[in-house]
């Protein structure tokens, strides 16, 4: 066997540029599979992030009618008391407790629609990481005059605003009538996704008690857990405790990007495998014409007693060597690349980035690819390489002698 292996180095190296030409193929076949994988994990994975963590967390408990009909008088009663049992609960790590209203907001010349959301400061941080988005201006610390509000930045630019700014709301109280109050721009936040930041504001809940007519007004309850893969067993927990209201996980709230990821976990792999695949088309040219070059070699071989299985065995080790040598460069290349990228990241911007925001991606990408992925696709290079050298080995085997050595 010792022999053999040495026999099928040499082999490789015998046409040196025909050989580094299939090993570059293939090193740029595993670059290209891995990163257009990792592309797409982290577009979708900073898409989750942005609309899980940061926009619907895990979980949201609601009024049975309010999903369908935003209005304040659809609102949680004892919402306070059933945040704080279901903050208690084994396996949720924060609970945010929100008075949600529509309604518009004008500056001196525009005025847009929005969704108000009133919110404890520090539970929506702990929440959403509201505090971390902000890029201009304070996270609810100052106590002027006026309350304070944070838009995003999408917003301000469409109503022509900026931090210290003054801007009116206006929505319906809990008895259905129309209210208008001032606030001061406190600060800005950005989000990849424009539509949020145009369509969202922010302010202190005990403002909004005020104004909507009922202290402790809680419409919306944001629920983040400790382990994300356990989001349907612990809304279902939810459920039970409180059967009278309307409790979903993120699945339900944001299906499309749930059936994406779905997607995505399930087809990642296959993706990445049909670029290997085609790049073992080339590795099986290569070794199907080495074989025919040899066959006068190989019949000489036979002639002289080796057997057809070392001859079988010997086409086979030429391949996997080939394939070692490129897959696990591709891979150390790879991994080089991934870890280069996961720290500059990406920027998008030179490619439609208006675009990409529309739908909620980010700008700048910032590359990951899960350890197990570099095996898999080992392992995944190493079977095409196998499989593509099957057939010129069996051909091999299948020549007579005789006929071999007299062939040209």
């Amino acid at each position: 066997m010792k022999k053999i292996l040495k026999i099928s180095w040499r082999n490789i190296w015998r046409n040196k540029i025909r050989s580094s030409i299939i090993i570059i193929a293939i090193i740029i076949g595993i670059m290209g599979g891995i990163f257009s994988g990792a592309i797409r994990l982290a577009a979708e994975k900073q898409q989750f992030e942005e609309a899980v963590d940061n926009r619907t967390s895990h979980i949201q408990v609601h009024h049975p009618k309010f999903v369908a009909n935003p209005e304040a008088r659809f609102y949680i009663k004892n919402g306070i008391h059933i945040a704080k049992e279901i903050e208690a609960i084994d396996g949720v790590h924060s609970v945010s407790e929100r008075s949600v209203v529509e309604g518009m907001v004008a500056s001196a010349n525009l005025n847009a629609g929005v969704r108000i959301k009133g919110v404890d400061a520090l539970a929506e941080a702990l929440t959403t990481n509201l505090n971390s988005l902000i890029t201009e201006g304070t996270y609810f610390e100052n106590e002027g005059r006026l309350p304070s509000i944070i838009i995003g930045e999408a917003l301000a630019n469409t109503i022509n605003v900026s931090v210290g700014s003054r801007i009116v709301l206006t929505f319906q109280d809990i008895k259905g009538e129309m209210i208008s109050a001032s606030f001061v721009v406190e600060g800005l936040y950005k989000l990849s996704s424009r539509r949020f930041e145009e369509s969202t504001v922010f302010i202190q809940s005990k403002n909004i008690y005020d104004l909507i007519g009922k202290e402790k007004h809680v419409t919306e309850i944001a629920v983040v857990i400790d382990d994300v893969d356990n989001y349907r067993l612990m809304a279902e927990k939810i459920r039970k405790a409180f059967p009278e209201l309307d409790v979903k996980h993120w699945a339900d709230m944001e299906p499309s990007l749930y059936y994406s990821l779905e997607f995505l976990n399930q087809n990642l792999i296959w993706m990445v495998g049909i670029i290997i695949l085609g790049v073992s088309f080339g590795l099986f040219n290569t070794i199907l014409m080495s074989v025919l070059e040899r066959v006068k070699e190989f019949g000489i071989l036979m002639a002289i007693g080796m057997k057809r299985t070392k001859v079988f065995l010997m086409i086979i080790f030429e391949t996997i060597m080939l394939s070692f040598i490129a897959g696990v460069s591709g891979l150390i290349l790879s991994y080089g690349m991934i870890r280069h990228f996961k720290v500059k990241g990406i920027n998008l911007e030179g490619v439609g980035a208006e675009g990409l925001e529309d739908f909620g991606y980010a700008t700048v990408l910032y590359l990951d690819l899960d350890p197990q992925m570099y095996f898999q696709i080992g392992i995944m290079v190493m079977v095409f390489a196998v499989l593509a050298a099957v057939y010129p080995a069996v051909k091999a085997i299948r020549l007579s002698p005789v006929e071999a050595v007299r062939s040209e």
